[in-house]
């Protein structure tokens, strides 16, 4: 059974209130989650957030999922994306201090990021200063902020009729990436009745980490 635990981490901007999802045996690694739009109630709780968390337990990653400024209990006011992957990478610092934490990953662990949404941007402004050891993004607003070349090898999952972000832009920025995505049939951006298609494809991108 997956035990969670919540914390304050001291971020740049205030406290961070922090889940740190831990497996029966940690085999595989770290994984850091980011979480959709704050300002439209984004949070670490959110429902596709926590399907990814629970793929990457099953596959033995302890999962960390902050919820960065403005979120949910945690100090300060949306920035954008800047003042997130601030946040972002100071929840991975933070989190490597905290006794015991290091001792429970294996040898060799793997750091990986996740996220949702706007949550997929930060986690990707985060990957250029500390380069995990792969991506797993899931409804890529590409056509709401400029996202660069991923600094890791990256899967990324869409839903068929995701009214936010259009399948067809993913589908264009994938392109010129060279990346493939994985298409949820039927799903709109949030993933609505699709969960347990979107935790498989998340458990086979784990796996292929």
């Amino acid at each position: 059974m997956t035990q969670t635990h919540t914390i304050q981490i001291d971020g740049p901007a205030g406290l961070l209130e922090t889940s740190l999802d831990i497996p029966n045996a940690c085999t595989s690694g770290i994984a850091f989650l980011a979480h959709p739009l704050t300002s439209a109630g984004g949070t670490k709780d959110h429902k596709v957030v926590r399907t990814l968390s629970k793929s990457l337990v099953s596959a033995g990653y302890i999962v960390v999922r902050p919820n960065l400024r403005g979120a949910g209990a945690s100090d300060g006011f949306y920035d954008g994306g800047l003042g997130e992957t601030q946040d972002f990478l100071h929840v991975i610092e933070a989190v490597f201090e905290i006794r015991g934490v290091a001792e429970m990953l294996p040898a060799n662990g793997r750091v990986i990021f996740g996220g949702f949404s706007f949550g997929t941007y930060v986690a990707s402004l985060a990957s250029e200063v500390r380069r995990p050891a792969a991506l797993i993004f899931a409804g890529m607003p590409v056509n709401k902020f400029a996202f660069t070349t991923p600094a890791a090898r990256t899967f990324v999952v869409h839903g068929q009729n995701d009214e936010v972000v259009p399948l067809s832009d993913v589908l264009g920025w994938a392109q010129i990436q060279e990346l493939p995505v994985t298409v949820i049939p039927g799903a709109n951006h949030a993933f609505g009745g699709k969960l347990a298609l979107l935790e498989r494809s998340f458990s086979s991108a784990a796996a292929l980490i």
